[in-house]
């Protein structure tokens, strides 16, 4: 394996794990939406879980990045859950070719080509996968990240909504039938409330927020990153990790960054940098038709961070459209909306510093 001169640090997230552990271990009952600010580790902390219970027997985990899927009908749908495979999972017996659901769950030729003429069910092709791993006492967990790339699908018959069906569906295998667990993980946690009253989940579902690390863990790390990232060429004072902190607070993947440009360039320099760039993001996501609103609305969060919603009535599309951007997000549990991480906040503090 080749030797990197930074290495990239799994840092302690034993609670969140702990808490992820508990709903795997009990008895499929509820759909877990696992939400947070973007880039704040969930995906990160899923493939680190799936790694320690993959070596346990008698779990199996579906995972779907749809991050790494286009999705824009109906049948990119059926490509992305239903997908031919060539490698050790797959199968080849004569022309008989074995399918795998979510890379995993083998299906054979005639049901994908039924599956293709919109002659099958995907949901019972699902639900009968989940049957027979269950009747091998195997546990099938089901995790989609980046749910809210779905929105906007629809079944073939046009008339229904893609996303609501496939939601219902996980409250049978959950909630009903206790066949499977379900991970739903999306930074759009604005989309995951419209979906859960939409797909009317009261009472089926649960919620588990992951933010950014907070500063002790960060010092930790940042304290020996010889240790956590390989690095040998430089190390960090209790003053540089101060700026680091104050410049992108917990955001792991702006520290991996700083990190990486520390090989450059000076600390002071970098962080300047970042600050430019958010003013920068900040100037441009404003700039809009509805110019006076957007800068209305960011203005309000120079004094106050989070914000109650119940404070922002009258702009629930506007502040859709800021979660959407990845400028604010919004904790349904809370039922806040709040700066999405320090870095930004420089930039809407800079942007109106220089208006």
């Amino acid at each position: 394996m080749k030797d990197f001169k930074l290495d990239v640090a799994f840092i302690d997230r034993a609670s969140e794990i702990a808490e992820l552990r508990n709903y795997l271990e009990n008895r499929p009952n509820s759909i877990l939406f696992l939400y947070g600010p973007k880039s704040s580790g969930k995906t990160t902390l899923m493939y680190h879980l799936f790694d320690q219970i993959e070596q346990e027997r008698g779990y199996e985990i579906n995972f779907l990045n749809l991050r790494k899927i286009f999705l824009a009908s109906y049948d990119d749908f059926i490509d992305a859950f239903f997908k031919s495979t060539e490698h050790d999972n797959g199968i080849k017996t004569g022309t008989r070719r074995q399918y795998s659901l979510f890379g995993l769950f083998k299906l054979d030729a005639f049901t994908e080509r039924m599956l293709r003429k919109k002659q099958e069910d995907p949901f019972l092709v699902m639900e009968r996968e989940f049957q027979r791993l269950q009747k091998k006492n195997i546990q099938p967990v089901v995790i989609i990240d980046e749910f809210h790339k779905l929105d906007g699908l629809y079944m073939p018959d046009k008339q229904k909504r893609l996303i609501i069906e496939l939601m219902n569906f996980f409250v049978a295998m959950t909630k009903e039938s206790h066949l499977c667990h379900v991970i739903i993980a999306s930074s759009d946690a604005f989309f995951i409330e419209q979906v859960y009253v939409d797909s009317k989940l009261r009472k089926t579902s649960q919620f588990m927020k992951l933010d950014y690390l907070e500063k002790e863990d960060v010092f930790t790390w940042l304290s020996d990153i010889r240790k956590h990232n390989k690095v040998r060429e430089y190390s960090l004072s209790k003053h540089d990790i101060e700026v680091i902190w104050d410049t992108v607070g917990g955001s792991a993947w702006e520290i991996y960054y700083i990190l990486e440009q520390l090989f450059r360039h000076s600390l002071d320099d970098i962080a300047a940098k970042i600050k430019r760039e958010k003013v920068a993001m900040i100037a441009d996501w404003v700039d809009y038709e509805d110019i006076e609103e957007r800068r209305a609305l960011l203005s309000r969060f120079i004094e106050e961070n989070p914000i109650d919603r119940r404070k922002l009535t009258g702009m629930r599309n506007l502040l859709g459209q800021a979660v959407k951007d990845n400028i604010l997000y919004y904790d349904p549990v809370e039922g806040e909306y709040g700066i999405q991480g320090r870095s930004l906040e420089w930039g809407i503090k800079g942007y109106f510093d220089q208006m």
